[in-house]
């Protein structure tokens, strides 16, 4: 019997902000250990910004617990699935080499965790340091609050405690809904292309997992309480290190302090140098990006606005203003916080990001620390082109999807990739659009965005990959094999694992094809996901059947594999 939904006494349990504080007691070491967690999956009833909904969580925590871990280490979740459907646990950001049946994307790398069932991830943090988060990858349940920060520490990051900052912080941000992932992906797959998507319109913005909702608009029955902002505690003349996280589902942010000047020191997981004073960095869904601020601006009990205001030019009309919104506080050892709001003003003029528009700091304004090149060449490319469209649902009525390459993503969840490839079978073109890089050398992926109005941010599971280049319009495969070796830049590039293509323009990405698999390559925007924005890059497929996959991992699948197997292999 499925578990039953919580009752109006089982309550969510909020994560204060001192959850974000990453303690000084952590010992940063290159002797590795094994770190294990337990977690439960649920549902109850929270109110983030006010609003009471039903919520997904773990261990009745919203956000998720932290992971916080060296290079090296080794993890183990043991996940208890006690909601009323399947889960997947991803791991956003990290390579999972050697591991890959970890990746935690059902329909790709695993069946769905029953529910009422249990599964074992295990991984090793190999060669990676920096801001991670993990997150649901089942639907768009992300939105419903599994999510939680995933910090790897590491003696050569360049950027280290008592060198370069004096504590850290963790700030995750994210739009926020009042109905669930299922109710709002049934209404828009109903809904005709001739009507506003208004679902995917968020109530509020959340950092640290708080908000503050209007309590006038909520729906008459609704119960709603008034907030106050959410609260980060420093204290002053101090260096913080803030590791920024965006885990939303729409919207994508610019996000500044006042007073408070940004140094940039890590975008995803590559540390940078860069330009000093930057007022307002953009983050999209599915980013990271590390910051230091010197908290000299002030004294004892002074506060500022940390605004989160959502890039207008990407935001569906209906956003609710201004934004997220929380309060930086000087608050010295022994003292008590005071309640005052701030009364700072916002910076009047954006170093880098003018105007509402929110590209992605590049290679132009940030070079990686560690020099690595890119291949100078590659033995083999990808044009994937990205464009909103629409098709048929089971009532033959035209609702929007997503496609790539002509291609909604068809999600066998039942049947996951990996699994079909260790078979030997080939992926069915009809059902995911993909690509086959068979050899251990570089690719190169060219994504075209066509959207006339929508910017796209692109996360590639399981590799890293150089920009090289990026431009307006879009690329055809005879155009991009015309540009010459000089076109592209291969010196010490920025790397990332997601970034945004801004619309009618192209990114080309490089990687190295050296691990045979196949990684989702998807747009983060968890609703543009949830409707079929989702490909595959599969790297070396004959010696896919040799890798690793414990017993439990393909025993997860029930027996109506065979069933969907017909449907989704050539």
């Amino acid at each position: 019997m499925p578990p039953k939904y919580p009752g109006p006494d089982e309550r969510l349990t909020l994560i204060t902000s001192d959850a974000f504080v990453l303690s000084n007691d952590f010992v940063v070491t290159n002797t590795p250990t094994t770190r294990t967690y337990h977690w439960r999956l649920s549902w109850a009833i929270g109110a983030p910004d006010g609003f009471y909904r039903k919520m997904m969580v773990v261990n009745g925590l919203f956000p998720g617990p932290l992971i916080e871990a060296n290079q090296g280490d080794t993890i183990i979740i043991h996940v208890k699935n006690d909601l009323d459907q399947g889960a997947g646990i991803h791991f956003h950001g990290i390579n999972q080499i050697g591991s890959l049946w970890a990746d935690g994307v059902p329909g790709v790398t695993q069946c769905p965790i029953p529910s009422g069932g249990s599964f074992t991830y295990k991984f090793t943090i190999q060669e990676q340091s920096g801001t991670f988060f993990w997150h649901s990858h089942m639907g768009n349940t992300m939105a419903d609050g599994l999510t939680g920060p995933l910090i790897v520490h590491s003696l050569r990051d360049p950027y280290l405690p008592g060198k370069d900052f004096d504590y850290e912080r963790v700030m995750m941000v994210s739009d926020w809904v009042h109905q669930t992932s299922e109710e709002i992906i049934a209404d828009t797959f109903a809904r005709p292309t001739n009507q506003s998507i208004s679902d995917l319109v968020p109530a509020s913005y959340l950092i640290n997992g708080a908000g503050v909702y209007n309590c006038t608009n909520a729906p008459k029955n609704a119960r709603c309480e008034k907030r106050s902002p959410p609260e980060i505690h420093v204290l002053p003349n101090k260096k913080y290190r803030f590791r920024i996280i965006s885990h939303s589902s729409e919207a994508h942010f610019k996000i500044s302090i006042d007073n408070h000047p940004l140094q940039i020191i890590q975008c995803d997981d590559t540390p940078v140098v860069g330009p000093s004073g930057i007022h307002r960095v953009p983050i999209a869904n599915g980013e990271r990006y590390d910051f230091v601020i010197d908290t000299s601006n002030g004294k004892d009990g002074d506060a500022f606005w940390i605004r989160a205001p959502f890039c207008s030019q990407n935001a569906l009309p209906g956003f609710p203003a201004p934004g997220g919104l929380a309060i930086l506080r000087y608050v010295k050892e022994g003292s008590i916080p005071g309640h005052q709001q701030p009364t700072t003003s916002d910076w009047s003029v954006p170093p880098l990001t003018e105007g509402n528009s929110c590209p992605d700091l590049t290679s132009n304004d940030f070079v990686p620390v560690q020099k690595i090149d890119a291949p100078k060449t590659v033995q083999s490319s990808w044009i994937l082109n990205s464009v909103l469209g629409s098709l048929l649902n089971a009532e033959k009525v035209p609702v929007f999807a997503w496609f790539l390459n002509n291609v909604t993503f068809q999600d066998y969840i039942y049947n996951p990739m990996l699994l079909q490839l260790r078979k030997g079978l080939t992926l069915n073109d009809s059902a995911v659009a993909h690509t086959v890089f068979p050899q251990s050398s570089g690719a190169d992926i060219v994504i075209n965005n066509k959207d006339a109005t929508i910017d796209h941010p692109f996360h590639l599971h399981g590799k890293p990959f150089f920009i090289i280049a990026r431009g307006s319009g879009a690329l055809t495969a005879d155009q991009y094999a015309a540009l010459p070796s000089t076109f592209f830049n291969t010196t010490n590039p920025l790397r990332r694992d997601t970034l945004v293509v801004t619309r009618k323009s192209y990114a080309i990405l490089r990687i190295l094809t050296d691990e045979p698999g196949v990684f989702a390559l998807h747009c983060h925007m968890g609703w543009h996901l949830a409707h079929g924005k989702l490909a595959a890059v599969v790297v070396q497929p004959d010696a896919i059947p040799k890798l690793a996959l414990p017993d439990e991992a393909a025993h997860v699948c029930p027996i109506i594999t065979s069933y969907h197997a017909n449907q989704s292999s050539d």
